[in-house]
């Protein structure tokens, strides 16, 4: 069951209301003052109408079938046991469900209070008109409160159900009498309960002439105790003993309900009657309830059984329920409870934590028994936001219980972008986990200096800040910074192990991708997939296979990208991380744009731009507005592209991102136009900025790209060399094979001008590069330089593609999960081992190297497509290794290794160098040494296997 946090709530749906025609009437009419003008003073309170009446007279269905019968739109409330305190909670959400802005709640969240209060108002009186506020089980305190901050929200009608009848006059509410049903209508409902058709002939009803008249008669015309009345006549129950002294009628029906009950069922009602709220549950509530008592699969049958003998009855279609109050009564009186509240704030903490492990890989405490973090959805936890939020509003203490609530639903608020109850916890339970959560949700709202405002400045020290303030950076485009702030998590004394080491690895590998250093990029992103899987962190894993299907497309790696996408996709969509699904979207639109997919491309242009202005992702628009500008040069629209690049150029100045501006700048300044002189130098002098912003914030493509195409709007001359050196320089650092082709070419333009010397063919010069290097599509290349000379260059009117410098070819590494060297992840172990006794001089000794995967390495997985290995031996002193070369594949097992000959030719210490290579590929991935005591014959002892050490040199 899952849930967007923004949706209103919608009424309950019961089923099966029947009668109260005179109140819906009542109603009807009152709902049509709404829209009565204002006095002249031009403000009031809001129209407001109480239903008044005991526990299960079925105040609840009533104002819900009113709301439903009048098509009004409804936002639902429940406010069981509510106080003051739960004003400012109830307001801020009543402001996201009716689409308040989250940017504007986040910047009054960081002014004092008498100002956020002002913009809280200000904010409700825009978005919250023309609607029905439900204030399910509210007191006058607290409808007293609310009032002043909706006086100016125009036709705004609340409507308030209540067990009291006092306190409503001053403040000018409407009062309506719910009172208990008759006995003709109480009969009418018991027996539609029963059998679907009104009360005719009672005496026919199974022979039972007078109890099913007494059951209706205990039920005291309350509609949720004639469900159970209904109930017993439905299934033949016989009669049963007389009440006990000093029983009601409500007492003993439930009671006799009780006792038809079977211990679970007895045990499941008692947790849920001592829950801090009336408001409605879930199944996954129940199960949490009773993990510590049973197998939470047996949860669903227990639940049925309840639910068929309406002691829990079905609140709504889509999966929520509720405990009547009478039932609550006579459960909690049977066996009191030190605290209901104790019970709910277990269960609370169980779910927040359990799914925070899933949406950061932290570990769960040893007593957090129950279903295993994959289980939990965090949609399904929606309808308990407001419920969990409660818990910390009415809390007369802060422990760690309390802590660790406020720690998981800050975290699960921030995934879900639901801003506004993250302000409510954040001035309610101000923590520091509260603080970086907000923090977080601020920098994907395009608000970076509210982040950094919220973010603790203790980063050098709190693993969880070095992290955070290193995505800051990135979000921000300061490459450079974010590589030196990782610095401190990622030194020499790193945890491999550790969760914020997979949290920095991974912004790691987006600033090397960012910086377009592929290798760089693929060994990060692969050790923190590697640790984001073995600590079952679903959400970290989805944002690493989305970044590695960046490096894909940069690359050139289209089916391999595609693949990751979809992996990403469905990951963050378990884990309800819309904002990561709205970014695989705008890399699917990248893709379109590298496979030339016009339609499809324009197709998910929109997508992408609607999914982030939903999010209010300012960062994720501009980029998506980038990406499209560049769909429409690619179909030859330049108008199109000329209005995309300023919108992008917009947003990227709004939410601060640098690399985006600078790209945004950078395109902007080549845009196709007449190539005279005049625009030439226009062009040279727009790129100069860019340049310097590039080298600051640390990108060596788009500095190495600009060099490139301010030298080809220069005319030819020795002064250029120089600017032409160093952005061939970049490419060569980078291993871009793609961009040192362009740079040969414009170098081609030059020496003929200079020199009179024509250029080689374009299928020479890609062919001179090394065939391992994969250049995407050769023949389109040779074909684009070859119209690049023969047009004259740029000076000529050509231009380099816009498309060039959107793909990085470099040498091929293999898949993205290939292992490498390094500090942090699962990594494969290369073992040696000696078969044969202690060799000596001029015999042969069999050694045995294995490559051995870690727990939580793709390789050691059961079932795991293991690559062949190439594995060269290259001894080091006087000595022969027999083969020179062998495969094995990784595995702990003998079989699955490689076994050489050695013989040494002196005494002494003899050293080997094992070279493992990718077999396909030969990427070499490690190199190891090894070294062997040789003896003469008549030593004896020695070492009985040689000692393996990792090769200072890789």
């Amino acid at each position: 069951m899952g849930h967007d946090p923004r949706d209103p709530t919608p009424p309950p749906t019961f089923g099966g209301f029947f009668g109260r025609a005179d109140e819906l009437g009542r109603i009807g009419t009152w709902l049509e003052l709404r829209t009565a003008p204002p006095p002249p003073s031009g403000r009031s309170l809001p129209t407001l109408m109480v239903l008044h009446g005991p526990a299960g007279v079925g105040k609840s269905a009533l104002a819900a079938q009113a709301a439903q019968r009048y098509a009004v739109h409804t936002h639902w409330i429940s406010l069981y046991d509510a106080t003051r305190t739960d004003v400012e909670p109830t307001l801020l959400r009543l402001l996201g469900e009716s689409g308040g802005s989250r940017a504007a709640i986040v910047r009054a969240a960081l002014g004092d209070d008498r100002a956020f209060r002002r913009a809280l108002r200000g904010e409700l009186a825009r978005q919250l008109r023309d609607r029905l506020v439900v204030l399910d089980g509210a007191a006058p305190p607290v409808v007293r409160a609310l009032l002043p901050y909706l006086r100016d929200c125009r036709g705004l009608a609340v409507l308030v159900t209540s067990r009291q009848e006092a306190g409503w006059r001053r403040i000018g509410a409407r009062l309506l009498d719910v009172e208990r049903l008759g006995p003709r209508a109480s009969r009418d409902l018991v027996a539609r309960m029963a059998t679907g058709a009104p009360w005719r002939d009672r005496d026919t009803w199974y022979g039972l002439a007078s109890w099913p008249a007494s059951l209706v008669s205990a039920a005291q015309g309350l509609p949720a105790l004639a469900r159970i009345a209904g109930f017993f006549i439905a299934n033949r129950m016989a009669p049963r003993p007389e009440p006990r002294t000093g029983e009601s009628g409500p007492q003993r029906l439930v009671r006799l309900a009780l006792e038809d009950c079977t211990t679970d069922q007895r045990a499941l009602l008692r947790r849920l009657a001592e829950r801090n709220s009336g408001a409605p549950f879930t199944q996954r509530t129940a199960e949490l309830l009773c993990s510590l008592d049973s197998d939470p699969s047996e949860v669903r049958s227990v639940l049925g059984g309840l639910l068929v003998k309406e002691l829990v009855q079905r609140w709504s279609s889509d999966g929520t329920f509720c405990l009547p109050q009478p039932v609550t009564d006579v459960v909690r009186a049977a066996e009191p409870v030190s605290s209901v509240r104790t019970v709910t704030a277990l269960w609370a903490e169980r779910a927040l934590q359990r799914t925070a492990a899933a949406l950061d890989g932290r570990p769960l405490p040893e007593h957090h028994i129950g279903p295993s973090p994959e289980g939990l959805d965090p949609r399904e936890l929606v309808p308990h936001l407001d419920e969990f939020l409660s818990l910390l509003t009415n809390s007369a203490h802060r422990g760690r219980q309390e802590d660790a609530i406020a720690d998981g639903l800050a975290l699960l608020l921030a995934v879900l972008g639901d801003a506004h109850r993250l302000v409510a916890l954040h001035r309610l339970w101000p923590v520091l986990s509260v603080r970086r959560a907000l923090s977080s949700l601020a920098a994907d709202l395009g608000l970076l200096e509210q982040a950094r405002a919220l973010y603790d400045t203790d980063k050098w020290r709190n693993p969880d800040a070095v992290h955070h303030a290193a995505a800051l950076c990135r979000q921000s485009g300061q490459l450079t910074e974010a590589l030196s702030v990782l610095d401190g998590l990622l030194g020499d004394d790193a945890r491999p192990d550790d969760r914020h080491t997979a949290w920095a690895l991974l912004v790691l590998g987006a600033v090397r991708c960012d910086q377009s250093e592929v290798a760089e990029a693929e060994r990060a992103l692969l050790r923190a997939a590697a640790l984001h899987r073995a600590s079952g962190c679903r959400r970290g894993l989805g944002w690493t296979l989305l970044h590695s299907a960046r490096v894909c497309l940069l690359s050139g790696r289209d089916t391999e990208a595609g693949r990751l996408l979809d992996e990403a996709d469905e990951l963050l969509l378990s884990v309800a991380d819309t904002r990561g699904g709205n970014w695989v979207t705008t890399e699917r639109l990248r893709l379109a744009l590298r496979r030339w997919e016009p339609a499809a491309a324009a197709e998910l242009g929109r997508q992408a731009h609607a999914q982030h202005q939903g999010a209010e992702d300012v960062r994720g628009s501009a980029w998506t507005a980038l990406y499209r500008a560049l769909a429409n040069l690619e179909q030859g629209d330049l108008h199109g592209a000329r209005g995309a690049l300023a919108s992008a150029a917009q947003l990227f100045l709004e939410c601060g991102d640098d690399l985006g501006s600078a790209w945004t700048e950078h395109r902007a300044a080549l845009l196709p136009s007449v190539r005279d002189e005049v625009h030439s130098a226009s062009v040279l002098v727009s790129l100069g900025p860019v340049w310097a912003q590039f080298g600051e914030i640390g990108c060596p493509l788009g500095t190495a790209w600009t060099e490139l195409e301010m030298v080809a709007r220069r005319r030819p001359t020795d002064l250029n060399l120089p600017l032409l050196d160093s952005a061939e320089e970049r490419f060569r650092a980078l291993g871009d094979a793609y961009g040192l082709a362009w740079a040969a070419a414009v170098r081609a333009v030059h020496r003929t001008h200079l020199h009179g010397d024509g250029p080689r063919s374009a299928g020479a010069l890609v062919a001179s590069f090394p065939h391992d290097i994969p250049i995407p599509d050769p023949e389109r290349l040779v074909r684009e330089i070859t119209r690049f000379w023969e047009g004259g260059g740029v000076l000529g009117g050509r231009t380099i593609p816009s498309h060039a410098r959107d793909t990085v070819a470099v040498r091929h590494s293999g898949p993205w999960f290939l292992d490498v060297p390094g500090q942090a992840g699962p990594r494969c172990r290369v073992r040696v081992t000696l078969l044969d006794d202690t060799p000596a001089e001029d015999t042969t000794a069999r050694l045995l190297l294995r490559v051995s995967p870690e727990d939580g390495h793709p390789w050691g997985a059961s079932g795991s497509d293991r690559p062949w290995l190439m594995v060269t031996a290259a001894p080091l002193t006087p000595a022969s290794v027999d083969p020179a070369s062998s495969l094995l594949r990784p595995s702990e097992q003998a079989a699955h290794g490689a076994e050489f000959a050695f013989t040494a030719h002196r005494t002494g210490t003899h050293r080997i160098r094992f070279t493992i290579a990718l077999e396909r590929t030969g990427t070499v991935l490690q190199q190891v040494e090894t070294e062997l005591d040789i003896l003469d014959h008549d030593e004896h002892g020695g070492l009985s296997s040689p000692e393996a050490v990792t090769h200072r040199g890789r």
